[in-house]
């Protein structure tokens, strides 16, 4: 019998539920509380509002979730670990058969907290960086003493040797930092990724956008990365030729906010689905209907678009952005094109 990775395995399950129209990834949000204020942060408060979803009706929509036959779920914030009660909504979620994931900044874990966590086989932590110096990460982070709680949690997590990720948002306050950080994370046998996008708030506050990279600057941290790692260029990421929203959103993925609200993706907050008045399997048929009915108008130039196969711009971008999920916008368009001129990528239909 021909036996396949766990990844393998998920993928196949992940292509079946698109294809199917069945959730099988969940983002919850569990508080917008948290206790860094980073500059560039999509988080519209910060604060755990009295609102907030109480543990018993975070156990409600957990059941509904695996009821549905969710696989993965993923725990984020706001800062998840700031709720008194994380490790008791965890435990719940892994009795009920649910393949656990988790996005943390660290800065809560103690030698006991990473005892609960690996006692609940999480199958990743992806754990965010901010700067490879105490200087550039409270830079971004606002708040003195969390570069050493960072480091702290970061090493409770390694000597548990639990399954870390490491993920550095890449920034004007932090560009210049990018190998170094690299470098700290591998040191400590442990994945490395970077992103370079940063994005809205998700109430369309456009403040962080302030902070994210311009599109040459972006083009030469890949092209850093990809000197280091021996690979030519990036792979093509857009083809525009599917539907209209032909992410995953709606389709087999969807996410909670901590009011209790059902959405598209935690960076397309709509259509707020309200949980305290109706069924996630309710919700999930609003999402589905959501997609579907969602229309280009002719504003979408992005089938035409000879630089569409570089093109990173989702249709949440635009829509926090500008209030319009056809829109094109000006920096997506010339990262795109800077990314076919460096790398001379052929156009659609062209010879090699």
């Amino acid at each position: 019998m021909k036996q396949i990775s766990s990844e393998d395995y998920f993928q196949i399950v992940s292509d079946k539920a698109r294809g199917l129209r069945k959730p099988e990834s969940v983002t919850f949000e569990l508080t917008y509380g948290c206790n860094l204020r980073c500059v560039h942060c999509y988080n519209p408060t910060h604060r755990a509002l009295p609102h907030e979803l109480t543990k018993q009706e975070v156990f409600s929509i957990l059941d509904q979730i695996a009821d549905l036959g969710v696989l993965h779920l993923h725990f984020t914030g706001g800062e998840p670990l700031v709720r008194p009660d994380a490790i008791e909504i965890y435990t719940h979620a892994k009795r009920l058969g649910l393949v656990l994931h988790l996005i943390t900044n660290a800065t809560r874990v103690t030698p006991a907290v990473a005892e609960a966590l690996q006692g609940l086989d999480f199958d990743d932590i992806a754990v965010s960086i901010y700067g490879a110096s105490k200087i550039v990460y409270e830079r971004v982070t606002g708040i003195p003493g969390s570069y050493e709680q960072f480091r702290r949690g970061l090493d409770c997590l390694a000597a548990r040797k639990l399954p870390v990720i490491v993920r550095l948002p890449v920034m004007v306050e932090n560009a210049h930092e990018v190998l170094e950080a690299r470098a700290l994370v591998e040191g400590m046998g442990i994945k490395f990724q970077y992103c370079l996008d940063i994005v809205a708030k998700n109430n369309g506050d456009p403040a962080p956008l302030a902070h994210r990279l311009d599109p040459a600057g972006k083009v030469r941290v890949d092209q850093v990365f990809l000197e280091a790692s021996h690979r030519q260029a990036p792979e093509p990421v857009c083809a525009a030729n599917g539907p209209f929203i032909d992410c995953s959103c709606g389709r087999n993925r969807f996410a909670v906010t901590p009011y209790g609200e059902m959405n598209l993706c935690v960076a397309f907050p709509t259509p707020r689905y309200n949980l305290r008045k109706g069924t996630v399997r309710e919700g999930w048929e609003v999402l589905k209907q959501t997609v579907d009915h969602t229309t280009p108008n002719e504003r979408y130039e992005c089938p035409t678009c000879e630089v569409r196969p570089q093109c990173r711009q989702g249709r949440n971008d635009a829509w926090l952005q500008t209030g319009d999920a056809s829109a094109c916008l000006p920096h997506y368009k010339e990262w795109a094109t800077l990314e076919m001129r460096t790398y001379a990528r052929p156009q659609p239909g062209q010879a090699d």
